[in-house]
């Protein structure tokens, strides 16, 4: 069930008009993280995402499209620390 749904999230990711962050390799989101200086629980938060899901991000599995679109605008400077969660 959750390989299912897992595999969905990638394909949609993948596929829907406008989202890139199959476009974002998995390394550059550690990398991200990482010269922020943050631990995956603050840097995830931000983005409504819990630590646990963050790690598995960053070791590979698909991000969700919502998710994507939203560190998409966020590293693209059209959203800040205060327009999102965390």
């Amino acid at each position: 069930m959750v390989h299912e749904y897992n595999h969905q999230v990638r394909e949609t990711a993948e596929t829907a008009p406008g989202i890139e962050l199959a476009a974002a390799p998995v390394s550059e989101l550690k990398q991200l993280r990482m010269s922020r200086r943050e631990s995956q629980e603050k840097f995830w938060a931000r983005f409504g995402v819990t630590q646990s899901s963050g790690s598995r991000f960053e070791t590979g599995l698909g991000v969700p499209p919502a998710v994507a679109i939203l560190i998409k605008l966020y590293v693209r400077g059209k959203l800040s620390d205060g327009d999102l969660l965390g």
